[in-house]
């Protein structure tokens, strides 16, 4: 097989794995919303994660994505012998690596709290310095197991294997889900318990998951042993680097890889340490603070990294191709993938983005209750979808380049754009100002790798132009149909009298409407086979009507 076609295989299942992800994590939100009570309850749970996030990347150091790029280098060097030994010592590493993490955060739970606390703003807030604490201590348990098995996943992604991780995050994704849900539901509904004993409930299904998860991971691995037996008695490359070069190299690789998987989690964690503050200067009342960042960091958010998840996808994928071909030096296939990856993400992306835009309040409603602010957060959350996107995949290419180092550079600068403006923004903004800001930063992040890979890559951008354009143009007549099909649909309902049936009814009719024009315009101007290549004909052959 191509490694065009291997690309595109492992897309198709990663995409296919981190959309039913995402969708059973957006789907979960509907029964949980309900059991919770509303945003302020779900408060705490989103005070839990974006800490844990950031100490998981600690943890991982880098080491899953460095692991990918290092086996998938010296496999196209024939050099099968050396990735072995780099990762079942890497495994181990990461076993310790997951204790000394969960330590950390257990004993820095406090800490963090006391931090939260002083940034909470003015007023009587919900959740008090012992609360937080303490469902910060219940998540750093899947701190012990996450990194482990994330290494296992690069392992083998570094093989070009995509089923592993793809089967992986479903089967973690729905025993968290079924925990979380039934622990919440059994603690309130059942015995009577606390909001806070139901979340840390929540959090602590995170654990569960991630043990699943490695169990499927060992599956594949006993299934994969005799192939990488066959690959160990092809080794003739004399390659044998000792282990202090190679987890220099590591180090190396692991770096900017752990810059990149925190950044997204420190834009977050900035928005937690400044936005009920922000809130306060602009005199907005403690009751609604909570409440608002309940919006922005959990619902909102939930939503918003749906259309994202092309991007993990193509992210994960396109690592070890491109790592490959350049260091072959075999620069049109990197610029052929490099452009494939580009496009194929931004046909998906965009159309997902600007439709979540016009369609917030039938989506926003739909999945928790009918709400103004949670509404407009979302409007100016959707199309941010389209800007994390890019800075996730064109980060991946950097990496891809052996640029990694200028990474460091780009993500130092783009978190203090975020810093510097985010207050100012809030104030005047209210919490759509926090999105604002993360679009500012994220964008200048984009524009930067863009930049590197242009000058290093040698990937003449000019070829994307005019594809860029025919997708937008696509995009905008989408816009137009489903906003005349929501128009006529709205025309009898009250927007303040929308419910959960209507805001699904009315989302029934209009995503289908806007998926069909969409396709239809993009297959009959061509824009589908330049970007899809030969699948979009056979896409034909089973979709007539294309």
């Amino acid at each position: 097989m191509s490694d065009q076609k291997k690309m595109f295989r492992g897309t198709f299942l990663l995409t296919a794995a981190t959309f039913t992800t995402q969708i059973l994590g957006m789907l979960y939100l509907i029964p949980f919303y309900s059991i919770m009570g509303g945003e302020e309850n779900l408060a705490l749970y989103g005070y839990a994660y974006t800490p844990y996030t950031i100490m998981l990347s600690v943890a991982a150091a880098g080491v899953p994505g460095a692991v990918s790029k290092f086996v998938a280098k010296y496999n196209a060097l024939g050099a099968y012998e050396t990735s072995r030994k780099l990762y079942k010592s890497s495994l181990l590493v990461m076993m310790a690596s997951g204790v000394i993490a969960f330590l950390a955060l257990y004993f820095m739970a406090p800490v963090i709290a006391e931090a939260q606390s002083a940034a909470g703003g003015s007023g009587e807030h919900r959740w008090s310095t012992e609360d937080i604490t303490s469902i910060i201590r219940v998540i750093s348990f899947a701190v012990i197991v996450v990194p482990f098995m994330a290494t296992w996943r690069g392992i083998f992604q570094g093989h070009e294997s995509f089923g592993p991780t793809s089967v992986s995050s479903v089967v973690e994704q729905i025993l968290r889900i079924a925990v979380l849900l039934s622990g919440a539901f059994i603690v309130i509904n059942v015995l009577d318990g606390s909001i806070k004993t139901a979340n840390e409930i929540a959090v602590f299904a995170a654990f569960v998951g991630a043990i699943g998860a490695t169990v499927t991971l060992a599956v594949f691995w006993r299934k994969r042993k005799p192939m990488m037996a066959e690959q160990l008695a092809q080794d003739k490359s004399g390659i044998n680097l000792s282990y202090k070069d190679m987890y220099k190299e590591i180090i190396r690789y692991g770096l900017p890889f752990i810059i990149v998987s925190v950044s997204i989690p420190v834009v977050l964690f900035i928005d937690q340490m400044t936005h009920n503050n922000a809130l306060s200067l602009a005199g907005v009342p403690g009751s609604l603070q909570d409440s608002w960042f309940g919006m922005l960091n959990l619902t909102t958010h939930k939503l918003v990294m749906i259309p994202t998840a092309f991007a993990s996808a193509f992210a994960i994928t396109i690592l070890p191709f491109i790592t490959k071909n350049y260091q072959q030096k075999l620069f049109d296939n990197v610029h052929s993938q490099v452009k494939s990856m580009i496009l194929m993400l931004l046909f998906f992306v965009i159309p997902a983005g600007i439709g979540m835009m016009i369609l917030s309040a039938p989506i926003y409603t739909a999945f928790y209750s009918y709400n103004e602010i949670g509404i407009m957060i979302l409007t100016f959350y959707a199309p941010v979808s389209i800007i994390i996107s890019l800075f996730s995949v064109t980060c991946s290419i950097v990496q891809g380049i052996d640029k990694q180092h200028l990474t460091f550079y780009v993500v130092i600068i783009m978190l203090i754009i975020k810093a510097g403006i985010n207050i100012p923004l809030i104030m005047n903004f209210y919490t759509p100002g926090a999105v604002m800001g993360t679009a500012i930063a994220l964008g200048a992040g984009v524009i930067m790798n863009l930049i590197i890979i242009k000058k290093h890559g040698k990937i003449r951008f000019r070829a994307f132009v005019a594809p860029i354009f025919k997708i937008i143009a696509c995009a905008l007549m989408m816009l137009l149909s489903v906003e005349v099909v929501y128009y006529l649909l709205m025309m009898n309902i009250n927007m303040e009298d929308m419910t959960k049936m209507t805001s699904v009814i009315t989302l029934v009719i209009t995503v289908p409407v806007g998926v069909i024009v969409y396709l239809f315009i993009g297959f009959k101007t061509g824009l589908a086979d330049e970007v899809l290549g030969e699948r979009a004909e056979k896409i034909r052959r089973r979709v007539k009507f294309l």
